[in-house]
């Protein structure tokens, strides 16, 4: 690695800092996109600051709490860039940018090379794909957000300790409120603690701060609703997409997001999230509303369905049924698999013989129940259509109550190639730059395709570093 300006800087961390610091990339944000650009940024010999929202080292954010897999659309990252990017054309209906998915597809093996380089410590599963490159010591899928020792953790600890080693500068706590310009540079207001307030003058800015998961009023701006149960880091608030936004920049693929189906007793307890989730038992059950109608082809996947119910007409009021040949083989699967997981700590599992009567338990209508359940089984079901097997037929049925898990949204600024974020003629703001869930144009359409959140972090953090670089 090479070494930055500014070698004897001191780190920002917990000293007093200057009115204005003056560097020549800042990155807000301390995910794994964020420092993947400082890092990026400082290699090619520019001064650089990362500002960093929490206090927790070597950030706060959905890196850090992620399974650690940078799978390229459940696929193994160095595959044929010409097959990664039909696959994630072909799963968000075409609503994916192509100069985006280029951008991902070309650069994938390449971020993942970089990110062995700087000393990434990645295992493989030969027998599965999506896990051909993940973070190791590998997060174990449990509630909670126990994240200290685990691979991504460990990665960008060492990642922020050689930046700050080298020269770079760090502003943590510090939450980016403001952003404007000054004919060539870009002025950060930061927020300290209480009023304190620090500047920060740079000719190049890489927003890399998450989504906007965690922020109730553009989840019901853009997703359209905010009855969901966040199943990430709280930090997600959307700062660096208002600061794109009002300085020019465009939103685009808004309404989707990444997510899994939870107990809707996860509202209560916080041994119900992030995990278990309640994919699997629904590819082969059904999720209808109190109506007793169906809202997806549940098949398509938990992601799917997980949007599915966000965007349906009653979000607080949507249910998983299943037989009992699914509740004891597809809701034991995993480590902390639904059965005997959801009973023993507290979620309520309606059961009974008959589908009327698990529908009076748990106020559904019984009639229009049966009736949505007769055509999966007759395979005559086409509004929605349903395609793979279902598991409906066993008795005892088992209902539960849902609702959508986000972990974070798919959609954000558009950029280009480069990370760079475009305005509203599709031309580049001059040294503007966004990566990771901050960025929008890769994932989305109506099934809210996904593409994996830890690889684009990567590839654009990387693109966005290295162009910021370039022009600084």
């Amino acid at each position: 690695m090479g070494g930055g300006k500014g070698s004897g800087e001191r780190a920002m961390d917990d000293a007093a800092v200057d009115d204005t610091v003056t560097v020549d990339v800042a990155v807000v944000g301390g995910g794994l996109a964020g420092w993947t650009a400082a890092i990026a940024a400082q290699d090619a010999g520019r001064r650089v600051t990362v500002v960093e929202r929490s206090a927790r080292r070597p950030g706060w954010g959905n890196s850090v709490v992620s399974g650690g897999a940078l799978h390229a659309v459940l696929r193994d990252p160095r595959a044929n860039p010409a097959v990664l990017a039909a696959a994630i054309t072909e799963l968000t209906d075409g609503h994916a940018d192509p100069v985006v998915v280029q951008a991902w597809a070309a650069n994938a093996a390449r971020a993942v090379a970089w990110v062995e380089a700087q000393g990434g410590e990645l295992m493989s599963d030969p027998d599965h794909p999506h896990r051909a490159k993940v973070f190791a010591p590998v997060r174990v899928t449990e509630p909670g957000m126990r994240y200290a020792g685990f691979g991504v953790t460990n990665f960008l600890t060492t990642q922020r300790e050689s930046f700050v080693r080298r020269g770079g500068r760090v502003i943590q706590p510090g939450r980016a409120r403001s952003l404007s310009r000054d004919t060539d540079v870009w002025q950060l207001e930061v927020q300290r603690s209480g009023t304190a307030t620090v500047g920060v003058r740079a000719r190049s800015v890489v927003l890399a701060d998450g989504g906007f998961q965690a922020n109730p009023a553009l989840l019901r701006r853009y997703v359209g609703t905010d009855q969901v149960r966040r199943r990430a880091a709280g930090t997600g608030s959307g700062d660096g997409l208002l600061m794109g936004l009002a300085n020019g920049g465009v939103a685009v693929n808004m309404k989707g997001f990444y997510g899994h189906l939870l107990a809707r007793a996860s509202l209560e307890r916080d041994d119900l999230w992030p995990y278990p989730i309640l994919d699997l038992l629904a590819e082969v059950g059904v999720v209808v509303t109190t109506d007793g109608m169906r809202i997806v082809d549940e098949h398509l996947g938990g992601v799917t369905t997980t949007n599915a119910i966000a965007w349906s007409s009653n979000p607080a009021g949507c249910w998983l049924v299943v037989d009992d040949d699914a509740w004891q083989h597809e809701g034991t699967i995993g480590i902390t698999a639904p059965n005997p997981w959801l009973v023993a700590h507290g979620a309520t599992v309606h059961s009974a013989t008959t589908l009327r009567d698990v529908a009076g338990l748990a106020g559904i209508d019984g009639p229009a129940l049966e009736d949505s359940i007769a055509q999966v089984r007759d395979a005559t079901a086409t509004s929605p259509p349903r395609t793979g097997r279902a598991k409906l037929r066993k008795p005892p049925f088992h209902a539960i109550a849902l609702v959508a898990g986000v972990t974070f949204t798919l959609g954000g600024l558009r950029v280009d190639g480069h990370a760079r974020v475009l305005d509203d003629q599709s031309e580049p703001i001059e040294g503007l730059y966004a990566a990771g869930g901050t960025m929008g144009g890769l994932h989305g359409g109506p099934r809210a395709g996904y593409a994996g959140g830890l690889l684009e972090a990567a590839v654009f953090g990387l693109l966005a570093g290295e162009h910021a670089a370039g022009r600084s």
